[in-house]
């Protein structure tokens, strides 16, 4: 028995005193990490493109004795990530963890895209993850701490009938995720990435008639026979945020029921 090992702690799962910036955390995945990093302690600024959105998730964690802030902003706008940690950090005295989950999805065949189609969706889901990574690590360097988490999707690994350019954009963001953590390790900062599959999203709640249809489709085809809820991003996102998970940097972590091992 190796009897110099510290005891394991669950309070390293806590975030109290931490501040973390979510983006597109109004509903669905990132709404999702939201709560569970406001259940434990961390205070959240929630983005969303639309206020009222950001403002009825900002109530429900107060709600439930969360200390919340709304912000809006397009994340095609590449001025908002630099106004945006600002807010951060102004209406919760700081910033510690940002979450990256904003994005945007046009389902064009990629033989009918315009260039406008292709920058569009570049910019929204590749260049602003950048810019956002790139603002707050200079405040997480300057502090010698941050947590960094890009929200991925398997459609990284082999996109769906036109999606290109989100895939496109999912797959570089790995790439870019390892790169980030190998630079700013020596600052004791984390990056990782997470790639959701199949989940109950409003996007893909949208491509059914009912909330039945979609269950009933990723129990055809999901190994663990179920569709994702949003909470099942949220324990693995308090992981790689808390100092439990201080040692994880540069992972791309696949919260998919199993379909990414087929």
């Amino acid at each position: 028995m190796d009897t110099y090992l510290p005891q394991f702690d669950l309070r390293n799962f806590r975030l109290d005193e931490r501040v973390a910036l979510v983006t597109g955390a109004g509903r669905g995945i990132g709404f999702g990490i939201a709560q569970g990093l406001a259940a434990a302690g961390c205070a959240v600024a929630i983005q969303d493109i639309d206020l009222q959105v950001a403002q009825a998730a900002v109530d429900y964690i107060q709600q439930q004795g969360g200390r919340a802030v709304a912000l809006d902003g397009n994340i095609e706008d590449l001025m908002l990530p630099q106004r945006l940690i600002a807010a951060t950090q102004e209406q919760l005295g700081g910033l510690h963890i940002l979450i990256n989950n904003a994005s945007v999805q046009h389902p064009i065949h990629w033989l009918d895209l315009t260039l406008q189609d292709i920058e569009k969706d570049l910019r929204a889901d590749l260049v602003s993850p950048l810019l956002f990574c790139q603002q707050a690590a200079k405040v997480f360097r300057d502090q010698e701490f941050g947590r960094i988490i890009n929200i991925g999707s398997i459609q990284g690994k082999g996109g769906n009938p036109g999606m290109l350019p989100y895939s496109i954009s999912k797959s570089a963001m790995e790439h870019m995720t390892r790169a980030i953590a190998r630079d700013l390790a020596k600052h004791n900062i984390t990056a990782n990435l997470l790639a959701p599959g199949y989940f109950n999203t409003w996007r893909n709640r949208d491509e059914f008639k009912t909330e039945e249809e979609m269950k009933k489709r990723g129990e055809s085809f999901v190994p663990l026979k179920r569709v994702g809820q949003p909470q099942d991003c949220a324990g693995i996102a308090l992981l790689l945020c808390s100092e439990a998970g201080a040692y994880i940097t540069g992972q791309t972590i696949y919260v998919d029921g199993g379909l990414s091992a087929r």
